[in-house]
């Protein structure tokens, strides 16, 4: 099932696994469009995402391997896309001013030109990925590379109890927008993952969505690790 939308996007949904959280309110819900769509060979709309693009069985965090995405054309006026990967049982489920709300925001890819219409799998872990020209990303942790679903993150209470697992719905979104580069939004003080940051730029600018629903029951290999704060990194602008 796609979800798609135009406008300014109803919700700011997250995914990932570092600082602090923030207060802004939600934009309203905009009028739906029935063109822009997202397909990936990897798996079914509404389906589960292969372990192969998941934590499962790995340490965490996670840099991994990504699945192929596809999409339609965009709406008229279409100069880039991005895309964002979200975690909706935290998007969804908890208001933005909650402290964990941040983790919701996993991974994005922004400055896609308007020609391109597939990622690729398997993108390189670089800032500016080869793969397409221009485009730039950035994930949870404020690293590079596709940060994969991970909905079961410490695998110690499953190992005591298995009922404790769970399935979790995670929306790779395809933005539409209409000026070829982003202009990258400061660094928020409250906000440690600045894929969020990112994202609600993008709910803002944006001229159209589409998501392509998935789901994983992946359960990561080890426990997250602290984030060391001496080593996050932020984006610069593109060369």
């Amino acid at each position: 099932m796609a979800w798609i939308k135009t406008g300014n996007v109803s919700r700011i949904l997250l995914a990932g696994l570092l600082g602090a959280c923030s207060s802004d309110a939600e934009p309203p819900d905009p009028p739906a469009t029935a063109a822009f769509a997202a397909t990936s060979p990897a798996f079914d709309a509404g389906g589960s995402i292969p372990k192969e693009y998941t934590c499962d069985g790995r340490a965490f965090p996670v840099a991994l391997t990504n699945p192929e995405l596809d999409w339609t054309d965009g709406p008229a006026g279409t100069k880039s896309y991005a895309i964002v990967v979200k975690h909706l049982a935290i998007v969804d489920d908890l208001p933005s001013t909650d402290p964990n709300y941040f983790k919701g925001f996993m991974w994005t890819i922004w400055d896609i030109p308007a020609g391109v219409h597939t990622l690729p799998k398997d993108l390189s872990r670089e800032q500016f990925p080869p793969q397409i020209a221009g485009a730039q990303q950035w994930s949870i942790r404020n690293q590079f590379g596709y940060f994969a679903p991970c909905p079961n993150a410490d695998p110690a209470p499953i190992a005591a109890d298995p009922s404790t697992q769970v399935t979790n719905d995670y929306g790779f979104d395809v933005y539409a927008l209409s000026t070829e580069h982003v202009t990258l939004p400061a660094k928020e003080a409250d906000v440690s993952n600045y894929t969020w940051t990112l994202t609600k730029t993008l709910d803002v600018v944006n001229i159209g969505v589409t998501r392509l629903l998935a789901k994983s029951d992946a359960v990561a290999g080890t426990a997250p690790v602290p984030v060391d704060a001496t080593m996050l990194q932020y984006p610069v602008p593109a060369p």
